[in-house]
């Protein structure tokens, strides 16, 4: 029978240390550590971009929406611009037009007849308000929620003071505007991330005259819009 060698205590395997498995562990801290905050921060950066390009295309939804019913404000067909199609303050912005009804059939030039019923159709008034930080257009009472996360929008009304269908002053609506006058309106929203704790500390933000302070991510957009049927 073939004997096995003899194993002294220098050629036996031992185990780890306990200073060996500290190490060890202390080592597998600090990567785990490290992979944890790289992965907060990728988290982070991902929730950052999105919410900022949520922010961008609510901006661009909602100036795209007011601008094309404000272009269209005081469009009846071929008939003559009326008074009375455009209104605001600052809850409101309040615009008549042929936005979906049919048009007139009275003859072409003529005054808008405003007692008629294409004039009081239930889509020739449109109403923008805002309600918990959305934006909401209104038609003959009925809402419809288009755009989420607007916290608060101004109006400022171009006047045309010289009848050159050019504006040459642009002023509030608690000015005493001349509604008649104006030719333009420059629309400016401020809205904020759907999402809170974006920032690392909390910057106060003024827009018109209110303060906000929170970590959300904040945004102006603003623009200009001719109102084409308007006449001086």
């Amino acid at each position: 029978m073939k004997m096995l060698p003899n194993i002294n205590d220098g050629q036996r395997q031992r185990g780890l240390s306990l200073i060996e498995m500290m190490v060890a562990i202390l080592i597998g801290t600090f990567l785990l550590g490290g992979a944890i905050a790289t992965f907060i921060n990728i988290k982070q950066t991902y929730r950052i971009q999105d919410n900022l390009s949520r922010l961008q295309e609510n901006g661009w939804l909602a100036l795209e929406l007011i601008g094309r019913d404000i272009r269209v404000t005081g469009y009846w067909g071929c008939l003559m611009p009326s008074k009375g199609d455009l209104y605001g303050d600052e809850a409101r912005l309040i615009l008549k037009a042929a936005f979906v009804v049919a048009m007139p059939t009275t003859n072409c030039g003529d005054s808008v007849n405003q007692s008629a019923s294409y004039y009081w159709d239930k889509t020739s008034t449109v109403i923008y308000t805002l309600n918990n930080a959305v934006l909401r257009r209104n038609t003959n009472s009925i809402n419809n929620d288009i755009v989420e996360g607007v916290e608060a929008m101004v109006f400022l009304y171009g006047v045309d003071t010289d009848a050159d269908s050019a504006p040459n002053v642009y002023v509030t609506y608690n000015s005493g505007v001349d509604f008649e006058k104006v030719v333009s309106i420059k629309v400016s929203l401020l809205l904020s991330s759907m999402d809170d704790n974006l920032i690392d500390k909390a910057i106060p933000y003024n827009f018109n005259g209110t303060i906000r302070t929170d970590k959300r991510l904040r945004r102006v957009y603003s623009s200009t819009f001719m109102l084409r049927n308007r006449h001086s």
